[in-house]
């Protein structure tokens, strides 16, 4: 069952009763202008109403009822709710600052369920005064009728247009602005600009479906129906908390991409780590996926914008890793800096070559970030232990206080490649970030620079890495990430100059664990809430990872 809480004034009606009470009586310029501050949040709600009720003492009741009488129900407002009564089960009325005169006769010739309002008082025939029952508390009463009825908040619905609204507005589960002040729209879902409220039924219409199919999908649940496919290997804790919920479980962690394509028809959700790829193929085949989950960072193995356009939602872990990427990315800079890995190779081969080892210190250099999300952040934070020189590069904002932390500057890109001693990258994999280090940008670079990457490896255009590398342009490199994983060709790899790691940047225990608990707890919230705004790959802290 659905709950629809309407505003009256403005809404169900067209213009408002004071207005229209003040015109009768004369007073229209002093309760307009009280009455538009109020409705635009200049003064509080129940301030405006106290000031205009105080203008109108002494107005006969006669005249109140002509002015309800005089306002006119909205144009397409009573096919508006045969419409909404035809979508099922629907409880629909009105929450309102106004007053009971006005609303009860609409009311009855509405065939409304509820109507809830302020109470004029009336002594010797002549207004004197008013119960406030409904101010800015709007959700409250709405919450209480909800309840009433037994219907969830995540099936309420609330439709207003002014300041008064936004806590009824904020709260539902789908709150529509209509033809609203701007401060509402602020707080509200839907924005729909007519003179008729029935614009606003293909909103509704929509809700009502996707909740339905919702209740569809947890009663799937409950009968342990719902379907998951484990493509990768992930830590089995995230897998027994969607076990304990209900889920139906696979795991197939070696899956091929023939068998995936076969059998992903058969599921509901899909866990991918890096290995599996979900292609266009692979979506068009899954015609029962919901969900599609990445346990880890990024989203590049998986075709996002077509599985947005089947309507699948595309999650994944950043947070989880953030810690494990951040401490590789120091160790291999300390790699780098100190020749741990060939010094440890000649050890092992039997021989001690102190004299050929001369390294350099982390402490008074230039580290130029660029990428300034989770990882970048914390990255920063150990360069900023080791007495290093912080420049980043980062098209969001970043809050003043941890620039200040950190004795941080924002510059461009060109500045970071022209000043650093030392490069990091911390980027997705986007088509502005595609060989966003190229030939033209090794150039620009001081010469002897250290680099490292362990976000995506085709933001560095390899080829032209591999050059500078060989002429020492660059100095060294540390890199986690390649543009083929595994590759075929490890001539890069083989440089002396070069510090290599097979993509291990979240290969700890925590963050395997993490992730698998995360993307499992998102899962969850999508089915059981049906969230929009689950953290996915399109929220900025996702994008930046």
């Amino acid at each position: 069952m659905f709950l629809v809480a309407i505003d009256f004034d403005g809404v169900l009606v067209k213009g408002e009763y004071l207005p229209e009470l003040a015109k009768i009586v004369g007073k229209s310029g002093e309760i307009e202008k009280i009455t538009k501050d109020g409705i635009e949040g200049r003064i509080s709600w129940r301030e405006s109403l106290k000031k205009r009720i105080e203008l109108l003492k002494g107005v006969e009741y006669e005249k109140c009822v002509k002015a309800a009488e005089n306002l006119e129900i909205r144009e397409g407002a009573k096919e508006f709710l045969d419409s909404l009564r035809k979508l099922g089960k629907v409880k629909i009325g009105v929450i309102t600052g106004c007053f009971d005169i006005a609303v009860n006769p609409v009311k009855e010739k509405l065939g409304l369920d509820f109507a809830v309002a302020n109470r004029f008082i009336f002594n010797d025939g002549k207004l004197a005064g008013v119960e406030i029952i409904v101010d800015t508390n709007k959700d409250e009463h709405m919450e209480r009728i909800a309840k009433q009825y037994g219907i969830k908040m995540e099936n309420v619905i609330a439709i207003g247009d002014g300041a008064n609204d936004i806590n009824m507005i904020s709260k539902a589960a789908l709150g529509i602005a209509f033809n609203s002040t701007p401060i509402l729209k602020e707080y509200s879902k839907a924005v729909v600009h007519s003179e008729r409220l029935d614009e606003a039924l293909p909103v509704i219409e929509a809700f009502i479906r996707e909740r339905e199919e919702h209740e569809n999908t947890l009663n799937l649940i409950s009968k342990g129906k719902l379907k998951v496919l484990v493509c990768d290997p992930i830590d089995l804790e995230g897998v027994e908390l969607l076990r304990k919920f209900g889920f139906k479980i696979s795991v197939e962690p070696e899956i091929s991409k023939e068998d995936l394509k076969n059998k992903v028809a058969e599921y509901n959700v899909l866990i991918v780590r890096s290995r599996t790829k979900v292609t266009k193929e692979i979506i068009d085949a899954g015609k029962n996926l919901k969900i599609i989950a990445r346990a880890g960072a990024g989203v590049d193995n998986i075709d996002v914008e077509y599985a947005e356009k089947k309507g699948i939602r595309v999650v994944c872990a950043p947070e989880a890793v953030s810690a494990a990427v951040a401490e590789l990315t120091i160790g291999l800079m300390l790699s780098l800096a100190r020749q741990i890995p060939r010094a440890e190779h000649a050890m092992k081969e039997g021989k001690w070559i102190k004299g050929e080892i001369e390294g350099w210190e982390l402490q008074g250099k230039t580290i130029g970030i660029v990428g300034f999300g989770r990882i970048g952040q914390k990255v920063a934070k150990l360069a900023k232990a080791f007495g290093m020189n912080i420049m980043i590069c980062e098209l969001n904002s970043v809050p003043e206080h941890l620039l200040k932390e950190l004795d941080a500057e924002i510059v461009p890109l060109k500045e970071i490649l022209r000043k650093s001693d030392i490069i990091t990258f911390h980027v997705p994999l986007t088509q502005e970030t595609y060989h966003m280090i190229g030939k033209k940008e090794i150039e620009q670079m001081k010469n002897g620079v250290y680099i490292i990457n362990t976000s995506r490896g085709s933001i560095i255009d390899e080829n032209a890495l591999l050059e500078a590398l060989k002429t020492g342009k660059i100095a060294g490199a540390a890199l986690d990430v390649y543009e083929k994983e595994p590759p075929n060709d490890f001539t890069l790899m083989k440089l002396p100059n070069v510090v290599c790691t097979p993509h291990i940047g979240a290969q700890t225990v925590e963050a395997q664990k993490y992730a698998s608990i995360i993307v499992a707890q998102k899962i969850i919230s999508i089915v059981k809430h049906a969230l929009e705004n689950t953290c996915d790959f399109k929220c900025q802290e996702c994008d930046k990872f």
